[in-house]
């Protein structure tokens, strides 16, 4: 077998082996996270994408159904190790493997499935102010990502006629550093972070923006009414002028390639630049280290034209709401987007207006770490030839074990634009995430 079809039996034997009998309910204790001196008022620099808070998430405590003594026993050694290099060195690796497939009930082109996985070793490693106001950190990000089926997941929506992409992420990109980046805070209040970044993780602050965990629609995991280029060369800096005030500024090689590192982008002059001011309205306290439970924000950013790939110069804003209730956090966001199309010239982005809204369930029957996930979405598209679009996007997600999630998905797409003979159709998915 080769290796696409290795990692395919993998995931697919986890399914079969899940039977409701196996189930049990467990705790694992969190030995894994360790906070700095003063981390009550930390000054939280990524979403909820980044790899600090990614690694925050996995090594967090978790409450489970299935239990696997040998498993258990056998990470609980990692765990320890992980405690260990965060306490003494401030160093945090990560390891996860995810898989995603899903289907589509009609489709106009050949293809009506699509099946693909992704591998991410990643960590950061704070060098120098550990356990002070004023940390040093380095981040790095080791990716590889392949599909196992005729076209990637990324590329479905072309097959079901739908106006952006039904998964992020899932294409095919060759073993490659996707980040390497040096990240400096002052007291709490100052910080930027500069090298190979990966915007998605910095900007437009969302809880549930997450595809490896959370959504994976492109409106709800990568609000495709920004143009957010790919990882690449860039840096932002941020500046907090009250624990609950924030504002950033970014600039990033608008021909980001995941696979390259181009140090030619300020010489081509093709730039995607970005400002965002915020309020947290304090109304849940934030868990130390982690990103606020309630966030207002708005987003304005300019994409240059950029010649390589014939896109169009655009701009655009987005505002945003979101706040923790308890075991609820309802959402609400608005996009619009402004492309200069000119002939030869594709646009930024498909979409001109969005209005999503929706809600996430925590604990929905009992289980702390499953999350119920709804997600209503209009959209207009920049085409004026084209209609409007709807779709509701639902996930559930169950925790298995302290390492294994699997998420059911189901996205319903209303009058879905470029398949005019349907009005509506279900694309229904299944993701399998494996976090060492």
């Amino acid at each position: 077998m080769n290796n696409r079809q290795n990692i395919l039996a993998l995931c697919i034997s986890v399914h079969v082996a899940l039977s409701p009998g196996a189930l049990g309910a467990e705790s694992e204790p969190n030995t894994e996270t360790s906070n700095p001196a003063g981390a009550e008022s930390e000054l939280t620099m990524g979403t909820a994408a980044s790899i600090r808070n990614q690694f925050e998430v996995d090594s967090s405590t978790k409450d489970y159904k299935l239990k696997i003594p040998v498993i258990d026993t056998l990470f609980s050694s990692w765990g320890e190790l992980r405690s260990e290099l965060a306490e003494k060195h401030g160093f945090r690796p990560n390891i996860s493997a995810t898989h995603v497939y899903q289907k589509t009930t009609d489709s106009v082109g050949p293809e009506d499935s699509a099946a693909g996985y992704e591998l991410v070793v990643d960590g950061t490693w704070t060098f120098t102010g550990r356990n002070t106001t004023s940390p040093t950190t380095a981040g790095f990000e080791f990716l590889y990502r392949d599909f196992t089926s005729d076209i990637p997941p990324v590329a479905l929506f072309t097959q079901a006629g739908t106006l952006y992409p039904s998964t992020v992420a899932f294409s095919e990109v060759d073993p490659t550093i996707g980040q390497l980046w040096v990240q400096k805070k002052f007291n709490n209040r100052f910080g930027f972070q500069a090298g190979k970044l990966f915007p998605l993780a910095y900007y437009d602050y969302f809880p549930l923006k997450n595809f490896r965990t959370d959504f994976m629609d492109a409106i709800h995991a990568a609000n495709f009414v920004i143009p957010l280029p790919d990882r690449g060369l860039g840096s932002y800096v941020m500046y907090r002028p009250t624990s609950q005030h924030y504002l950033r500024v970014g600039v990033h090689d608008a021909n980001a390639d995941n696979e390259d590192f181009d140090f030619d982008v300020f010489d081509d002059g093709e730039l995607f630049s970005i400002f965002e001011l915020g309020w947290d309205p304090g109304l849940t306290p934030a868990i130390p280290g982690r990103p606020p439970m309630g966030d207002v924000h708005i987003s304005l950013w300019h994409q240059d034209e950029r010649d390589h790939d014939r896109v169009a110069e655009a701009w655009g804003f987005v505002v945003s709401a979101y706040q923790k209730m308890g075991r609820f956090l309802p959402f609400v966001r608005y996009g619009y987007a402004d492309s200069d199309s000119e002939i030869g010239l594709k646009d930024a982005t498909p979409i001109e207006h969005m209005v999503n809204a929706g809600v996430a369930i925590d604990a929905l029957f009992g289980q702390q770490d499953d999350r119920l996930g709804i997600g209503f979405t209009w959209s207009r598209p920049i085409d004026d030839a084209l209609d409007d679009q709807e779709a509701i996007d639902l996930y559930y997600r169950v925790q298995l074990s302290p390492r294994i999630a699997i998420t059911p998905t189901i996205q319903i797409v209303f009058d879905p634009v470029r398949n005019t003979d349907e009005d509506n159709l279900t694309i229904w998915g299944i993701r399998t995430r494996f976090a060492f």
